[in-house]
């Protein structure tokens, strides 16, 4: 470098930082020597500079060596600040070294300098803070524990080595020799290693873990725009609009590819819109990813049972049975239990057998003969059906036009029936009202039922994924197909010839389309309803290929013409599931058709009341009469011919409540009909009328299913509905009154039974019950409302223990009276199950005329108990060999009520064990103490029967939580109540003879085997029974012969250490700060994973 020392002294002067660094060379870094030499260099240029001339602005140079220092010092400053930053945050490691003077042992991070509060900066706690001593002395304590496990080791290892060797100088034994197992050790001790340490400074492992923590977050960034994409289609179908959902499906499978709920929310959207082939296909995608990458659907198994649902629903309406019925039997595998599914699958069996048999007609068979002339016979002399609407022909009008109709006929399409002729048509109708096989060739495709699986190679792979280029082969469409088209082709040109709100015609009369319009509509509207109405009356297969119509023949409900007959194709459709659902979904997206249902339903006129034509069938049918050109068995005959009829307003009232029912669970449809609660329980409250036997059921049986709709619903129908619900109860049942007078007039016609007058009229008590029922469970708060009015009063007399039925093991019947909706024993049960509800709200204000009458009719229900028939029929419940066990219908409310009358009743079990009061005011004047009354029942003979049921019902295998809270159980929970009950009266001093006679030791075994075998809150009440038979002196040994004490500890143990930790959870949130902030940060968390809509 060669510079005067002089110049340099001068110059170092100026800059103020050379100096400090020539101080000591000799401590000097490589990059300090390196910045130092490039220093030197700069000041020489600008020496160099101002003698050669070159430099004359000194004042510009000395701004800029002011500039290059502060840019200097202000870098210093900055690696000052990130060295000090480094310390105070520490540096992740194990404590291993010896440079560090604090470690935290909740992070493993090692700290250079002293923390203040010697508090870790990371976690802010210093618990688990250590010095470099104390680790050092811990992990030298882990060395001697390694050494002593290293020694033993190796020595055993040497003992298997000297065994083995010992073992080779042996001859081969044929036997196994076990106690080499004892001697086996293992080569090497690397199972003994902790986890791997990864290489810190490699480059290449820096590298590669960037890449992971890169790709890792992307996909994380994917998988939350897919689940925003999934909640905006979610919210879109909440909406009705499907096509955007589909959209936002789409959008989110971009991002998410194996996201089962996009491909099977997609499938319903697609379903929704009719796109049939798409369904299948997002359904494919589904069942093959779980198919191929989790080796079966049973990981996945609530995505596959949506995508075998979804993809069956989309081959029904192609019209491929066969691989829908394979699709639905998968499903059903997955969820056994699930009702939909196996009626689906039922319904899908039953048209892939009748499609088999069109294929057999089409190839030129026939149907035997027995067959066909069944149901011609079963078709041409129809039985009376009270509860469903009457079939009623529709007969094409005399007068119609023959050069419309010759018009029609040129210009219709190729199979519609306006180019058939009045007799064809005619013909038509009777050949599909009186032929099955006529019925089964109307609605098949040709071609197209059944899917003919290519030949399958030995070693080829099949899976369920369906091929697409199979189900894409266009069959012929049906003469059902062709009735659609026309349906749909109607409601289109009605649309166009009716007025708008404001008077205007979308198709004006002078337009030359309009006459050929209204002539098409007047003609085929008629043809189609008659075609459909057979279609809907014969099966629930045909009524079910009849449901794409249904969006086509509603909006024709506004027009007067043919009203009627549409409202029985309406009613006739309410009644089978799939149509329900689907007149569900079109209420759901134009609601304006429930309303106009509603108005018809609140019609009080003569003509909505009166089945049509009644007027003019009866007077005709008494011109008759006085002309003698009739008798009088005649003339009522024909009266009640016009009788048997539906009026418009019981069509009304029964389809609004069967489109509630299938509405249930249809968001869409319970959001838009919520306006019209107020008018929809208005309507049907109008016809809660005891002497309108034709109206007042149905209307009853329809608030049934509307409590179900929503919470707003049940509200309106609590408000408007629960007093004229009891009055017309009332008033129905009075032994004297115009209702007793009509059921006498009835008797003495020889008809018995309402129902068996063949008049579509019944007796209301079963609906009105079943409505009363329905309140009281949905909205409990009706069960104080319904106390006060004198339910309880009203209930008592109606249950009949003389209607009920025990029996029903296994091999007996296992018919439900909750099936039915009308009879004697139907009343007898739903009035015991109304009664059983209001009386944990009006067990105190109960007379004890009505206790006691209450108390006879239980005992004779629990007198007539088959207990063999009841053990039988319990197991068989338990193993899944029966669905229903009738006796358990009677059972569960009779018992329900006796525990609590007995347990909950001041005084009632005193009254029944003839217990004398305590304390009792006599008055002055008295002689003799008052007698006891008789108690309603023998005490003994009730404890008896009651320990026979509870032994007969003794569980067999452990409860599983499919299980928990079902009858059986409850039953169990509810005697172990009372017997408990019962064991810790017996054991005080005073108690009265009879409980102190008494014996439990029967149910002492059953108690404490159901301890161990049932679960949840039953098993807490049977806890509770065996303590209380345990601190009875009578039972304390047999219980601990039993080992009872032993399981009671067990069971109760971690729900005594969970309440234990419970409340230290609360202490502690109580107590800390920060604990109870994170509580509270936790919950907003969870408030707002549960708002809908996007974060």
């Amino acid at each position: 470098m060669g510079m005067p020392p002089a110049e340099e002294s001068s110059l170092v002067g100026q800059g103020g930082q050379i100096g400090q660094r020539t101080a000591d060379p000799g401590h000097m870094s490589t990059s300090q020597v390196e910045e130092w030499a490039t220093e030197v260099d700069d000041v020489t240029a600008k020496i160099n500079g101002i003698i050669d001339g070159s430099i004359t602005d000194f004042d510009a140079l000395d701004r800029q060596m002011d500039l290059k220092a502060r840019t200097k010092q202000i870098r210093e400053e900055e690696a000052k600040a990130r060295k000090e930053r480094f310390l105070l945050n520490g540096c992740e490691g194990k404590g291993e070294g010896e440079r560090y003077k604090w470690w935290c042992k909740r992070c493993f991070v090692e700290y250079f300098i002293d923390l203040p509060e010697h508090q870790c900066t990371r976690c802010k706690k210093s618990d688990q803070m250590m010095t470099q001593q104390e680790r050092r002395a811990e992990l030298m304590d882990k060395v001697e524990v390694f050494k002593e496990d290293k020694a033993r080791h190796q020595w055993r290892k040497d003992k298997w080595s000297r065994w083995k060797k010992s073992q080779a100088l042996l001859k081969r034994s044929r036997y196994i020799n076990y106690k080499a197992w004892e001697y086996w050790e293992p080569d090497t001790d690397t199972e003994d290693e902790g986890e791997p340490i990864v290489p810190r400074d490699n480059p290449e492992f820096m590298a590669m873990e960037a890449d992971m923590k890169d790709r890792k977050k992307k996909q994380s960034d994917k998988a939350k725009t897919a689940e925003k994409c999934r909640q905006r289609g979610n919210q879109s179908m909440k909406e009705g609009d499907f096509v955007g959902a589909i959209e936002h499906y789409d959008e989110g499978l971009e991002y998410r590819r194996d996201s089962k709920a996009l491909w099977t929310n997609k499938a319903l959207a697609e379903l929704k819109v009719f796109r049939w082939h798409d369904a299948i296909n997002s359904c494919n995608k589904v069942i093959e990813y779980s198919e191929i990458f989790e080796d079966g659907f049973t990981k996945s198994a609530d995505a596959c049972f949506k995508a075998f649902t979804r993809r069956a629903q989309a081959l029904r309406a192609l019209h491929k049975w066969d691989e829908a019925l394979h699709d639905l039997e998968d499903a059903v595998k997955l969820f056994p239990k699930d009702k939909e599914a196996r009626d689906l699958r039922d319904k899908t069996k039953a048209a892939f057998e009748e499609a088999t048999k069109a294929k057999t007609l089409q190839d030129g068979g026939a149907v035997s003969p027995k067959e066909d002339e069944g149901v011609t016979e079963e078709v041409q002399n129809p039985s009376p059906q009270p509860s469903g609407p009457v079939r009623v022909e529709i007969e094409e009008s005399d007068e119609e036009d023959d050069s419309a109709a010759e018009l029609l006929a040129s210009a219709s399409a190729p199979g519609s029936v306006a180019g058939m002729s009045k007799q064809d048509f005619a013909k038509l109708l009777k050949d599909l009202k009186d032929s099955e096989a006529q019925r089964v060739l109307f609605c098949v495709r040709k071609g197209g039922d059944l899917i003919n699986s290519p030949a399958v190679k030995a070693d080829q792979w099949v899976g369920r994924k369906v091929d697409l280029k199979q189900v894409e082969e266009v069959a012929e469409p049906s003469r059902l197909d062709n009735l659609l088209k026309d349906a749909e082709r109607c409601l289109v040109l009605w649309k166009k010839r009716t007025p708008d709100a404001n008077g205007r015609r979308a198709m004006q009369d002078d337009e030359p389309e309009a006459k050929e319009a209204d002539a098409y509509v007047s003609m085929v509207t008629p043809r189609v309803l008659g075609i459909l109405h057979i279609l809907a009356t014969s099966s629930d297969h045909h009524c079910a290929l009849t449901a794409p119509s249904v969006r086509s023949i509603f909006p024709l409900l506004s027009s007067e013409k043919w009203r009627y007959d549409i409202m029985l194709l309406l009613m006739e459709w309410s009644q089978r599931s799939i149509t329900a659902r689907s007149m569900a979904e079109f209420a759901g997206r134009y609601p304006e058709m429930v309303k106009l249902l509603i108005d018809l339903a609140a019609e009080d006129s003569k003509d909505s009341i009166l089945p049509p034509g009644l007027e003019d069938r009866a007077k005709k049918a008494a011109d008759r009469f006085e002309h003698g050109k009739a008798g009088l068995e005649s003339a009522m005959e024909d009266v009640i011919q016009g009788l048997m009829a539906q009026s418009p307003v019981e069509l009304a009232v029964s389809t609004l409540g069967n489109i509630c029912l299938a509405g249930t669970a249809n968001v869409q449809f319970k959001e838009q009909i919520t306006p019209f609660a107020s008018e929809l329980v208005g309507a049907l409250c109008l016809h809660l009328r005891p002497l309108d036997w034709r109206v007042c059921g149905k209307a009853a049986g329809a608030l049934c299913n509307v409590l179900r709709v929503g919470d707003v619903m049940a509200q309106t129908v609590q408000e408007q509905c629960t007093k004229p619900l009891l009055t017309a109860l009332r008033e129905e049942n009075e032994s004297e009154g115009p209702a007793a007078k009509m059921k006498d007039l009835m008797s003495q016609m020889g008809a018995g039974d309402l129902q068996n007058t063949g008049l579509p009229i019944q007796s209301s008590s079963a609906r009105l019950l079943g409505a009363l029922l329905n309140l009281v469970v949905v909205r409990p708060t009706a069960v104080t409302e319904v106390r006060d009015m004198g339910g309880l009063e009203l209930m008592v007399p109606l249950i009949d223990p003389e209607l009920a039925t025990f029996s029903g093991g296994s091999s007996g019947s296992t018919a439900s009276l909750s099936d039915r909706e009308d009879g004697p024993e139907v009343v007898a049960l739903r009035a015991a199950l109304v009664a059983s509800r209001l009386l944990t709200s009006a067990h105190a204000s109960m007379t004890q005329e009505l206790e006691a009458d209450l108390l006879r009719k239980l005992y004779k229900l629990f007198d007539k108990i088959k207990f063999a028939d009841l053990r039988q029929g319990a197991k068989a419940l338990a193993a899944g060999e029966i669905e229903k066990l009738p006796a358990l219908e009677w059972l569960d409310p009779a018992v329900r009520m006796l525990v609590t009358v007995l347990t909950k009743t001041p005084g009632a079990l005193d009254r029944l064990t003839q217990s004398a009061p305590r304390i009792e005011e006599l008055p002055d004047d008295l002689d003799d103490l008052p007698s006891l009354k008789e108690p309603a029942v023998s005490f003994s003979d009730l404890i008896a029967r009651l320990t026979d049921i509870i032994a007969a019902l003794q569980p067999r295998e452990h409860v599983g939580p499919d299980q928990e809270g079902s009858t059986l159980s409850r039953l169990r929970g509810n005697l172990a109540l009372l017997f408990g009950t019962l064991s810790e009266v017996q054991s005080k001093e005073d108690a009265p003879p009879s409980v102190r006679n008494m014996d439990l030791r029967k149910c002492v075994d059953v108690m404490v085997d159901t301890l161990r075998k049932e679960r949840g809150a039953v098993q807490q009440n049977v806890g509770v029974c065996v303590t209380r038979l345990a601190t009875n002196p009578r039972y304390i040994q047999q219980v601990r012969d039993l080992n009872g004490i032993e399981s009671l500890h067990q069971i109760q143990m971690p729900k005594v250490q969970a309440q234990k930790a419970e409340e230290a959870k609360k202490h502690r949130l109580e107590t800390s700060v920060e604990d109870r902030r994170a509580e509270v940060l936790r919950r907003l968390k969870q408030q707002q994973a549960l708002k809908p809509g996007l974060d």
